[in-house]
């Protein structure tokens, strides 16, 4: 019995204090590296022993003059461990949405960002637990305000 209690006690323990992998976006002022001071956004994720490990990957998610388009988008790693940015590698016009999948030590994480004519647009962006799924880019790009986001 008390070997049964030290037991759940580790467990609930490993739970209380276990972090959870996740993303979070910002300005590129946030990064503190000057090299990103063109990107659209920076993003960090959190929650990993060992940022080294970190993979991701990014598709900018758009319709352009009523055509449906994906382009793969090259995230650079900043200097600063586990801080990223994309850079605009999609049209200029339409509506995109920027969509991040991660992964570190068998966790996964992301999320979906609409970009406007100022940037991302952060009161917009949705995160997850996993790889965003088709069904949120879809409702994303369903979502943009007539004359798209200022």
């Amino acid at each position: 019995m008390l070997r049964m209690s030290a037991g759940l006690m580790a467990a609930a323990a490993s739970i209380a204090f276990g972090q959870t992998f996740a993303f979070e976006i910002g300005s590129p002022v946030a990064s503190r590296d000057f090299r990103f001071k063109m990107a659209p956004f920076v993003f960090r994720a959190t929650g990993c022993s060992d940022p080294g490990k970190i993979e991701v990957n990014a598709t900018a998610e758009g319709l352009d003059g009523g055509t449906r388009k994906s382009v793969n988008l090259k995230v650079a790693k900043s200097s600063n461990p586990g801080v990223f940015a994309v850079f605009q590698q999609w049209g200029s016009g339409g509506k995109w949405v920027v969509s991040v999948g991660g992964s570190c030590d068998g966790m996964k994480a992301g999320f979906v960002v609409p970009m406007g004519s100022r940037g991302f647009v952060r009161e917009a962006a949705k995160f997850f637990s996993q790889t965003p799924p088709a069904g949120e880019i879809e409702a994303a790009l369903k979502a943009f305000p007539e004359g798209g986001y200022k």
